[in-house]
């Protein structure tokens, strides 16, 4: 995904994301529960990230992903497929990686991201299970 370095949004936004990619249309009701906060709060951040047009929003009704933003969780899963195969790698099992990289994904940018995607062949999968989408940028040298 062009114009993105991975560190654009916070993880709390990110994880509304992942959220919002899994129930496809989500109220505001089911993020404050899922993620134990007070509706405003929820409503605050996804007013914020209607802004960044990775979702669109309707106050009462929900909220859905725009095809940016589609792209967008496709790169966060990408992200954290690629860094769980490196700890594989590097000896951890599958599950432990799996929980690992979810402590500290948020912080590797894209180009760490592409690099790990080269190392390891561009990996359709990880070893937990994420489908990893494949990214032009990191195939194709001088395509950003």
């Amino acid at each position: 995904m062009k114009g993105i370095n991975g560190l654009e949004l916070s993880p709390k936004k990110i994880d509304y994301l992942k959220f919002i990619k899994e129930k496809k249309r989500a109220k505001t009701t089911e993020i404050s529960d899922k993620f134990k906060v007070d509706p405003s709060t929820t409503t605050k951040i996804l007013l914020e990230l209607a802004k960044t047009d990775l979702i669109t929003y309707t106050p009462y009704h929900g909220c859905s992903l725009t095809e940016k933003g589609i792209k967008y969780v496709e790169f966060l899963n990408r992200r954290h497929g690629l860094i769980v195969c490196m700890l594989v790698g590097m000896g951890m099992d599958a599950k432990t990686a799996c929980e690992a990289t979810g402590r500290f994904e948020y912080f590797v940018t894209k180009d760490v991201v592409d690099i790990l995607c080269k190392n390891f062949s561009h990996p359709d999968h990880s070893p937990c299970g994420t489908n990893i989408s494949r990214d032009t940028c990191c195939c194709c040298p001088g395509g950003r």
